[in-house]
C-alpha cells in the first residue's frame, strides 16, 4: 500500500485559522471512489481533494464533500494548486469539469480562471424570502433572486443589510419543496452590500453535505456571483471584495476580478498541517 501524505490548509484566509479548511491527499491514484468518500467524511471539511497524479505543471484531482463528489469547487481548486505549485507562476488542475489554471501573484493572492456559469432560472421574491426564513421586505429588490450552475448549483438571494444577513436561517422544508418541484436550489448564497471599508459585499452560503451546513468561504459560488453581478446586476468591471464566514468565526476574504470578457476569483492560502494519512 502506498503512503498518502496529507496537507491541511486554510483557503481565502488572511491569517492562519481563518478561511475555509481543505485537506489535500497526495498519491491517491490507488484509492477507490468509495475510500475517497470515506476519507472526506472522516475529515468533515467542506471539501477534501485527492491528487491522482501530478507533474511539474499540472495534476489530476478529484474533489469530495462529506456527502459526495463535485466536478468543481473553488476553495479546493485554489488550495490544492497552492500546495502543489505555489513556487511557480501558475499551475493547472485537471478537474471533472475540465482544466482550471491558478496563478500566484506576488502579494500572496492565488487567482483562478473558473469555468463560465450559466443561469438556470429565477426565484419569486416569496419563495426566496421563505427559503431563508425572511419576509419579502427583508430582500433587496435591486437584485433578482437567481439560480445558477457552475458544476454545483446555487440560488443567489440579496438581503437589505448586514443585520438581516446575520439573522438568516435556511428553511429546510421550503428547500425540499422547491427541489421536489424541480427548482435547483441545492445551495443558497445570501448576500448584502457591505457597509465596512474595504469590503463590497458580505455573504453566507448554506449547502447540504450529509446534513445542512454553512460554508466559511465558497469559491464556486463566488465565481458564479461575479458573473451574476456583471451580467445580471449591472456591476462595472473592476475588483470586488466579498466577506464570508464571519458569523462562523472563520473570517474569509474572496477577491473578484471582473472584466468585460473574462473574470478571475482569488484568495490567500495558509498552511496549517503536514502529515500522512494513516490506514488508508
Amino acid at each position: 500500500m502506498s503512503s498518502h501524505p496529507l496537507d491541511i490548509v486554510d483557503v481565502f484566509a488572511e491569517a492562519p485559522l481563518q478561511g475555509n479548511q481543505l485537506a489535500v491527499i497526495h498519491n491517491a491514484a490507488d484509492l477507490s471512489s468509495e475510500r475517497m468518500q470515506d476519507i472526506a467524511r472522516e475529515m468533515n471539511f467542506s471539501e477534501t481533494t485527492f491528487v491522482l497524479n501530478r507533474s511539474s505543471e499540472r495534476a489530476r484531482v478529484r474533489i469530495f464533500t462529506p456527502g459526495g463528489e463535485l466536478p468543481f469547487a473553488g476553495h479546493p481548486t485554489l488550495g490544492t494548486a497552492w500546495v502543489l505549485g505555489r513556487e511557480q507562476g501558475s499551475y493547472i488542475l485537471d478537474l471533472e469539469v475540465g482544466p482550471v489554471t491558478v496563478t500566484f501573484a506576488q502579494d500572496g493572492v492565488c487567482w483562478m480562471a473558473p469555468p463560465m456559469p450559466e443561469v438556470t432560472g429565477t426565484l419569486s421574491a416569496a419563495d426566496a424570502a421563505a427559503l431563508v426564513g425572511l419576509s419579502e421586505t427583508d430582500l433587496k429588490i435591486d437584485y433578482v433572486p437567481t439560480l445558477m450552475r457552475i458544476g454545483p448549483e446555487f440560488a443567489f438571494i440579496a438581503v437589505r443589510d448586514a443585520q438581516v444577513l446575520q439573522g438568516v436561517t435556511l428553511n429546510a422544508e421550503v428547500r425540499s419543496r422547491l427541489l421536489a418541484a424541480g427548482v435547483p436550489a441545492k445551495s443558497v448564497f445570501v448576500f448584502c452590500e457591505a457597509d465596512v471599508a474595504g469590503l463590497d459585499f458580505a455573504a453566507r452560503m448554506f449547502f447540504d453535505a450529509g446534513g445542512m451546513r454553512e460554508d466559511p468561504a465558497t469559491g464556486s459560488a463566488n465565481s458564479a456571483f461575479a458573473i451574476y453581478l456583471r451580467d445580471h446586476c449591472g456591476a462595472a468591471p473592476g475588483r470586488y471584495v466579498v466577506a464570508q464566514g464571519d458569523y462562523m468565526l472563520r473570517p474569509s476574504r474572496i477577491y473578484l476580478d471582473i472584466k468585460a470578457d473574462s473574470y478571475q476569483v482569488g484568495g490567500r492560502v495558509v498552511s496549517v498541517v503536514r502529515g500522512e494519512l494513516a490506514g488508508s
